[in-house]
């Protein structure tokens, strides 16, 4: 057979593929020449919509964000995972961490194809009742030797080499890697001449005060492992693994700034991430970030210490909103007052634009359109501003049903405050205004007030006294 013959051969058989290809997709028995008239519904088109996502691989540069999804062969999916930026901005936020405005609840319906769905009965049965799913998906009706051995051939163990550093797998670690570790490895003549080798030998034998340790900038995290238990009451509306969200939002210490000062760091404070569901309303969100602010009142109670408030700040004070992608969410419920009136009035006269303002208890977390990475900002207290973000947003594991929803997902370790006197004991009050005292204000424990600054149940000289609780706010860690 010359070239001639062949070339044509095969141009003849790339016809017949594509011509059954388009007869798969045309059950009810169209011609090719029909089917071609519609040629939207078969062929990659980029729809004039402001980003909807299509099944178009190869127009990956529109800045509309044109993604592909085709979960079904020969079906094209038409599905708009991403709104629009519109309406007033109260600062521009630049950079390649944040995305555009998400719309979260139409996640389950972009991964629909993949083997996400159902669960176990009992946590016994999740690596079967995954494996199942994944043979399901993979299909072609494979045994069990033959499962097994794919399995292994796409294991990503195949992704090392051999030769890696063996680490500890507790995370955090409150110090630099053990030297230990280092001296029982197993290193060959090229390993020992890595780069990374030799500089965290170096460190190891120069840190001696564990200076590098202070540097590191997740140091002070601990992660949190879900609470998994079989005797957990199940919800009315049980979760559905692969339609239920699971939103982690970063919440950082309270933000300081006015006009004179900045009383803030260079950068916020992280606090503690929370891990609610899709199905949460706002409401929730925010009874669950933890604030000393909201624990005691800020009452002067030097006359008589031992009388100290039965009432906390937040039942006194319960106002608050939450300002997420330009949209303020107030709390409504009893005896709260809108917060954010103020703001968007004067924001109107400024011209910045009419913000949008909802009630955060009928508004879940699924409903909104979010940022990831975005700036945002909880203020309860008057002028308590905590910033926060999403930073991510996942679907529902099968092994997550009978987890403890919400959760915290991560806390910060909260150096406790010892009393400036005798260093010995956790801070319960703090001083101000003191004559006796070098610093202003100055902590004290009970024991070291009471002797010191009082004689026979009477102050010796004028002073104001506050009740510290953020010692308290410590037993939120994770023990150990």
């Amino acid at each position: 057979m010359d070239s001639k013959t062949r070339d044509m051969s095969e141009h003849q058989s790339v016809s017949n593929d594509a011509a059954l290809l388009q007869v798969k997709a045309n059950p009810e028995g169209n011609s090719v020449d029909n089917k071609k008239d519609k040629s939207n519904e078969l062929e990659p088109t980029t729809s004039s919509t402001t980003n909807e996502i299509i099944s178009n691989p190869d127009n990956t540069q529109n800045s509309n964000l044109t993604v592909t999804i085709d979960p079904e062969p020969y079906k094209n999916c038409h599905l708009k995972l991403y709104a629009e930026d519109k309406g007033p901005k109260w600062y521009p936020v630049r950079g390649n961490i944040v995305t555009p405005p998400i719309i979260t609840k139409n996640l389950p319906e972009a991964f629909k194809f993949m083997p996400i769905f159902g669960a176990p009965k009992s946590r016994l049965d999740l690596e079967d009742f995954q494996n199942a799913k994944v043979r399901e998906y993979v299909g072609c009706d494979l045994g069990d030797e033959e499962f097994n051995k794919l399995a292994s051939y796409c294991s990503p163990m195949h992704l090392k080499s051999g030769g890696e550093l063996v680490m500890p797998t507790t995370y955090p670690t409150q110090g630099p890697l053990p030297d230990k570790n280092v001296d029982n490895l197993d290193l060959n003549g090229a390993g020992e001449n890595l780069c990374i080798v030799k500089k965290l030998k170096l460190r190891i034998e120069k840190d001696v005060n564990n200076h590098y340790t202070r540097k590191l900038k997740y140091r002070g995290v601990r992660v949190i492992p879900p609470v998994l238990d079989d005797d957990y009451k199940i919800p009315l509306t049980p979760l559905e693994p692969g339609k239920d969200l699971v939103f982690h939002i970063r919440v950082y210490r309270p933000f300081y700034c006015n006009g004179r000062y900045r009383n803030n760091t260079r950068h916020s404070i992280f606090s503690n991430e929370l891990v609610l569901l899709g199905r949460h309303k706002l409401s929730v969100l925010r009874d669950h970030i933890v604030c000393a602010n909201d624990v005691g009142m800020r009452v002067d109670v030097s006359e008589n210490p031992d009388d100290l408030p039965t009432t906390s700040a937040k039942e006194v004070f319960p106002s608050g909103f939450l300002f997420i992608n330009n949209v303020f969410y107030v709390d409504t419920r009893k005896g709260c007052v809108d917060y954010s009136k103020p703001i968007r009035e004067w924001a109107a006269k400024r011209g910045l634009g009419e913000f949008p303002h909802k009630d955060m208890t009928e508004v879940t977390l699924d409903q909104i359109v979010i940022r990831l990475g975005h700036p945002d900002v909880y203020v309860h207290q008057g002028r308590c501003e905590h910033p926060l973000s999403v930073s991510r947003v996942r679907v529902l594991r099968a092994g997550e049903c009978r987890a403890r929803w919400p959760a915290h997902g991560a806390l910060s370790h909260n150096q406790t405050v010892y009393c400036a006197t005798c260093a010995e004991f956790g801070a319960r009050w703090i001083v101000t205004g003191c004559e006796r005292v070098p610093f202003d204000p100055a902590f004290f424990c009970d024991t070291c007030l009471k002797l010191y600054l009082y004689r026979d149940g009477r102050k010796i000289c004028p002073f104001r006294a506050y009740s510290y609780r953020g010692n308290e706010l410590n037993l939120l860690k994770p023990p150990g």
